[in-house]
């Protein structure tokens, strides 16, 4: 066995952006030529990075195999596989949330948001077995599969996981790790962007999107005991801003703000909690190692690799608006998706295969741009 310490992989939300994330294991594939099991024993996800990281931990026996069943699952996806996006209805429940939310009076059941995600619960009964997780952890292909809720009752980031037997649950401030036997209940959980999609209920508990009050996005796998990391974001940390924003400033649409906050949920707890370990690594690396180990605090320096996509997606997603449905396209229209920086919401709800394709193909480019940096992370040089 390694000596090497254990690394893990982080899969950060941000819908159909998620994509991207497909694009760049396709060239860590490559990258590495690695054939066999999974190289990242520990998995982390969010959101839609939950869903990618389930499907990684499904087939850690076989990190191509992984990678090329995610590679057909995007490449194909469509809108109507993740909510319902007829006019009848699109219009029956946008409507019946936006009354419930302006009158104060309860939504009908099955109404509590802007759009109904039935058909990813049912795409992802049909494409993800759980039963096939433990059988993986006990052969040793796979350390610990992590997805991440936020709790409606406590507003608790919560990491559900299942992994070895050795693995302790954890409780922190704000957020805790729960051994559990993960289904398909935690992915829909995870990825309910709170006014977007339904809350999903896990046990006797409701939850929405992991990343909402996930503030420090590597405290699963450094709980998991991980002290290597390589992350994988859907946007940019540099700001973003349109190339007209400076001489045609006006008031913000519905969807530049809530493009904004999506941008705060999915992108500034992970940079924080970034800029956070890099404060600790250079702490513990000015200490003496017998000064550090008297000290008796359980830190250490941890290794971490950014990889982000190189362009704002926000204009690359106009470019695809018209691939959408056309009750979909009215929405976002009217919410102010389609021009300046509402063009951010739209990209995280454009499931659609040619968009979904040029994230892929982009995450691709940019992660082989980096080819030997990655290549002396993953040998552990």
């Amino acid at each position: 066995m390694s000596a090497r310490p254990a690394t893990a992989i982080v899969l950060g939300g941000g819908g159909a952006r998620a994509a991207y994330q497909v694009g760049a294991l396709r060239a860590i594939v490559r990258i590495t030529g690695h054939r066999g099991t999974l190289p990242f024993p520990i998995v982390c996800g969010t959101s839609a990075g939950a869903i990618n990281a389930a499907a990684l931990a499904l087939n850690a026996d076989d990190f191509r195999r992984g990678v090329a069943r995610l590679l057909r699952w995007w490449r194909r996806i469509g809108v109507a596989d993740v909510y319902r996006a007829d006019l009848a209805a699109l219009s029956r429940h946008s409507a019946q949330f936006l009354a419930s939310f302006l009158t104060g009076s309860q939504a009908p059941p099955g109404v509590a948001a802007l759009l109904d995600n039935a058909p990813l619960a049912q795409l992802l009964a049909r494409e993800f077995d759980f039963a096939r997780l433990a059988p993986l952890v006990d052969g040793g292909a796979l350390a610990a599969l992590s997805i991440n809720a936020t709790s409606y009752t406590s507003g608790h980031a919560i990491s559900f996981f299942a992994g070895a037997p050795g693995l302790p649950d954890w409780q922190r401030t704000r957020r805790g790790g729960r051994r559990v036997t993960l289904t398909r209940e935690h992915l829909i959980a995870s990825t309910a962007i709170p006014f977007v999609f339904p809350a999903a209920r896990v046990g006797d508990d409701y939850f929405m999107d992991g990343s909402v009050r996930q503030l420090t996005p590597l405290s699963a796998p450094l709980n998991l005991g991980a002290r290597r990391i390589l992350v994988i974001a859907v946007g940019q940390f540099n700001g973003q801003r349109d190339a007209d924003a400076a001489t045609s400033a006006a008031y913000p649409s519905f969807a530049q703000a809530a493009g904004h906050a999506l941008a705060t949920i999915f992108l500034d707890n992970l940079g924080a909690d970034l800029e956070h370990m890099a404060q600790v690594n250079r702490i513990v690396d000015a200490m003496p190692a017998a000064a550090l180990a008297a000290s008796g605090l359980k830190v250490g320096h941890v290794e971490a690799l950014v990889l982000a996509p190189s362009i704002n997606l926000g204009p690359v997603a106009l470019a695809f608006m018209d691939e959408l449905p056309s009750a979909v396209r009215t929405l976002l229209r009217a919410l102010g998706g389609t021009h300046g920086n509402g063009a951010n919401l739209t990209s995280y709800l454009l499931f659609d295969r040619a968009f979904c394709r040029a994230l892929i193909a982009l995450g691709y480019a940019d992660t082989m741009a980096r080819r030997a940096e990655i290549a002396t992370f993953l040998a552990g040089t």
